[in-house]
């Protein structure tokens, strides 16, 4: 089953409308990790935990589809905690060694495994960008793809802010994978490295007679995509590359306007993070309010050993057929990430613009050769103040 038709089904008939035999109980986590002083002192705790084992299907040689080697895979999402704060997120990919995959190796593009997309749903709120009654009755809380970046909603522990995940909240994940290497399925884990909290809970005081509690502010995720404002629901975000065209720009074709109060009144927020997601051959993709740009999602290819693959290099001269060897191909490993954004209003229009050229980076290609559809991906975190 593709992404756009997991998240198909759950806009036309909910929860319902998926197979799902897992059990709700949250495992307790693989791992604990120590969180930084900055964070420490905010009471925050952070945890990975470990989701699978899938089996992504091998590539086919002769399968020229842009699936080819795509596994799609959902599955409740393993929670650190309930009636508690997500202060911070990432996504990684592991091989299938160890107990839930806790002792297995990095999987990633050097060893042939790509995570096309994660995305993490939650069946019990509405989305802040697409309508229920255009398919968005579930809300799309984080995605990521291989840049598996991390999002801290704290700033570094300036502010007291994270998503609230309640008592009775049913999370999902759902992670496309492709395997780029012919052969067997390849077995691997999806793992969450999750910051947390517990919501705070009122202290009374002995001297006045009255109750405080440190307030932290809930964040409301926002999905910007060039593929509209419910692309994820009907296309999964997929938009084709223009044929025959190395260097273009893809803008979102309507703009998206935080909430206003009752009877048009303004309602004021502050942008925590902008995070972006983009494909290979990608440049950046700009974030904007009101037309300027508000952050630049710049690009960094091959910044670490495994996100450098080894592809078939050029022919012998005269020797058609006979590769002179392997060559490196760099893939995206980072998308700068703004934090502290700034304020904005339920006046304000938001929208982003992915950038590719694909001769400076080539981009994701099918068996004969034809390129792969890109995305262009803007998740922002708001909090009212």
């Amino acid at each position: 089953m593709h992404a756009r038709s997991i998240l198909a089904a759950l806009a036309a008939t909910g929860p319902a409308g998926l197979t799902n035999t897992l059990s709700t109980t949250d495992k307790t986590p693989i791992q604990q990790l120590t969180v930084p002083p900055a964070l420490a002192q905010l009471g925050i705790q952070r945890a990975i935990t470990a989701s699978g084992p899938f089996a992504v299907p091998a590539m086919v040689a002769n399968d020229t589809s842009d699936n080819n080697g795509m596994g799609t895979f959902q599955q409740l999402a393993d929670l650190p905690c309930r009636d508690c704060y997500i202060t911070g997120f990432s996504f990684g990919v592991r091989y299938g060694d160890g107990p839930n995959g806790s002792a297995g190796a990095t999987a990633n593009i050097d060893t042939g495994i790509y995570l096309h997309h994660g995305v993490l749903i939650n069946i019990n709120r509405t989305d802040a960008t697409c309508s229920a009654a255009n398919g968005g009755n579930f809300q799309r809380m984080f995605g990521a793809g291989n840049e598996r970046g991390y999002v801290d909603l704290t700033l570094n522990g300036t502010r007291r802010a994270g998503y609230y995940i309640a008592e009775d909240e049913v999370i999902l994940l759902v992670a496309e994978i492709m395997n780029m290497q012919v052969g067997a399925p390849r077995e691997v884990y999806v793992t969450a490295q999750w910051d947390y909290v517990q919501a705070p809970k009122a202290a009374a005081s002995a001297t006045t007679n009255t109750t405080s509690v440190e307030r932290w502010s809930p964040a409301t995720p926002v999905w910007l995509d060039i593929d509209g404002l419910c692309g994820s629901y009907t296309n999964g975000s997929e938009v084709a590359v223009p044929a025959g065209v190395e260097v273009f720009s893809y803008s979102m074709p309507v703009a998206w306007k935080p909430d206003g109060g009752p009877n048009g009144t303004v309602r004021n927020y502050q942008v925590l993070v902008s995070a972006s997601h983009l494909h290979d051959g990608a440049i950046q993709l700009d974030t904007a309010k009101n037309g300027k740009t508000i952050c630049e999602g710049v690009a960094t290819y091959g910044g670490s050993p495994e996100y450098i693959s080894q592809v078939p290099g050029p022919d012998m001269p005269g020797m058609p057929g006979m590769s002179m060897g392997p060559v490196p191909l760099t893939h995206i490993s980072a998308i700068h990430m703004c934090s502290g954004v700034g304020a904005t209003t339920s006046s304000d229009e938001w929208s982003v613009t992915a950038h590719y050229n694909l001769t400076a980076h080539p981009g994701l290609e099918t068996v004969n050769g034809q390129a792969k559809p890109i995305m262009g991906i803007g998740l922002l975190f708001l909090v009212e103040v």
